[in-house]
């Protein structure tokens, strides 16, 4: 298998200009997620799994659209809910089926009761949500890893983060915004190479 982990373009708020708990992109991150495509040009994606908060389907759908593929949301690839942040704890969530409204091609994981609640339960720590994310990759993508298949998976900076980490234990490799990291599995679930790609962003390489 070869898994592609990436965090979400530039948003708002990691340019200090607001937008709240569910921000969307700045205009260099509008500018980043179109260029994601570029990257996946030769590559025939098996499937895109995103976080469901603003700015990960803001950057995947580009992607989505150029290999004309669904978007698999996942709730265990969401934002970190740490205690100090209430306004992830005060915002008003939007439903699973209210998301796949506003966003059409999007769908929740088939593992997920869309008749509850997707976001995590404030307050998380960092060790919660190494403990979701593993979830995810023990269920839907340590399976694939004998395949030959390539599976992209939007998050956040601690959720991709951790899930580099379930591919590739110790890994270190730094997360950027919209940048690109590639692992290849083998069949007994070992990582044989990991490498970050920021080609494709020009300019605009920024974690």
């Amino acid at each position: 298998m070869h898994l592609y982990v990436i965090r979400h373009a530039q948003s708002t708020m990691n340019i200090k200009q607001g937008g709240g708990a569910n921000c969307e992109l700045s205009p260099v991150g509008y500018w980043q997620a179109e260029q994601i495509p570029t990257f996946f040009k030769d590559i025939n994606i098996k499937a895109i799994y995103c976080s469901p908060l603003r700015r990960t389907i803001l950057t995947a759908l580009p992607l989505a659209k150029a290999h004309s593929l669904p978007i698999i949301l996942v709730p265990e690839m969401s934002e970190m809910f740490l205690e100090e942040w209430t306004d992830y704890r005060d915002y008003d969530w939007q439903s699973c089926s209210e998301i796949e409204s506003v966003y059409p091609g999007t769908a929740f994981i088939e593992t997920h009761d869309k008749s509850k609640q997707w976001w995590p339960v404030w307050p998380e720590d960092k060790r919660i949500v190494g403990a979701r994310v593993q979830t995810f990759y023990d269920a839907h993508l340590a399976p694939r890893a004998g395949t030959d298949e390539h599976i992209v998976v939007f998050g956040h900076g601690q959720s991709t983060a951790d899930l580099k980490r379930s591919a590739n234990p110790g890994d270190k490799i730094p997360v950027y915004n919209a940048g690109v990291v590639e692992f290849t599995m083998n069949a007994d679930g070992t990582c044989e190479s990991a490498k970050v790609h920021t080609a494709h962003l020009g300019p605009h390489v920024s974690d």
